[in-house]
């Protein structure tokens, strides 16, 4: 069975703590892994609460170079003595790219972390297998990537910000795992506007067309998403695609059959 806990979203229901960011504690065919862990560490108070062990993780991976997915490594590596943390090359460079456009807050992740926890990164791009059936594929982002997880309703994929477009990301999958679909996809869609989750950053026919791509041409049967995809972009997504979107919380349990 495919179990992905979240552990930090940017809202949640009952007693946990969220925060803008995103981490999900991934459970599959008797391994345990951790995609991204929030902006700070708080991220593992909650993974306490809900009785999660952190030193259990295989590996942890960073879906790409941004703060509010890496802000948590130093508190996962206190808990955590072996694990690796599986990223792509180009997650180094987003920091420095930040800071020289003073337009820009520095989203990215400080270089003085790759420097400090050196021997805890496994930096590649892919794609890789990480356990059988589980995988981590770039995309054209070049400091981002999915984790794709096969189970017997189809590939559930993990990305966080799916800067790339979520659209684009599954019609490359698809191609990628020929004699597969998707049946979820869980994460962020980066369509929240530049004044808080509350606003649009794009079109409302864009993120309505998007919707309805996902769902009917690309045949995505669950959407879980959240974070950077606003409220208002995903009160439109729902509209267009109704019984097909979930709000993504902290402390949600997401439960998929597996494969093997």
């Amino acid at each position: 069975m495919l179990r992905i806990t979240v552990l930090i979203e940017n809202d949640t229901h009952g007693p946990l703590t969220c925060e803008h960011g995103l981490s999900l504690y991934v459970e599959y065919r008797g391994t345990v892994w951790l995609l991204d862990t929030g902006t700070s560490g708080i991220f593992v108070k909650n993974a306490d609460a809900l009785g999660l062990d952190l030193g259990q993780v295989e590996g942890a991976v960073l879906s790409h170079g941004h703060d509010d997915h890496a802000g948590g490594l130093p508190a996962f590596f206190g808990r955590n003595q072996r694990a690796k943390v599986y990223a792509r090359p180009a997650a180094r460079e987003e920091y420095a790219r930040d800071t020289a456009n003073e337009a820009t807050r520095p989203a990215g992740v400080d270089a003085a972390l790759f420097g400090r926890f050196a021997e805890r990164f496994d930096l590649d791009d892919g794609p890789r297998t990480l356990a059988p059936g589980l995988h981590l594929i770039p995309d054209g982002v070049e400091h981002e990537q999915s984790l794709v997880a096969e189970t017997t309703q189809g590939l559930v994929v993990m990305n966080s910000c799916c800067h790339a477009g979520a659209d684009v990301i599954v019609s490359e999958l698809l191609h990628h795992f020929p004699r597969q679909n998707v049946y979820a996809l869980v994460g962020g869609f980066h369509l929240v506007g530049k004044h808080g989750m509350g606003s649009l950053g794009r079109e409302p026919e864009e993120v309505t067309t998007l919707s309805r791509r996902l769902t009917g041409e690309l045949g995505v049967r669950e959407i879980h998403t959240g974070h950077c995809t606003g409220r208002p972009a995903f009160a439109l997504m729902e509209e267009a695609a109704p019984g097909r979107l979930f709000h993504l919380n902290t402390g949600d349990v997401l439960l998929f059959d597996e494969t093997f």
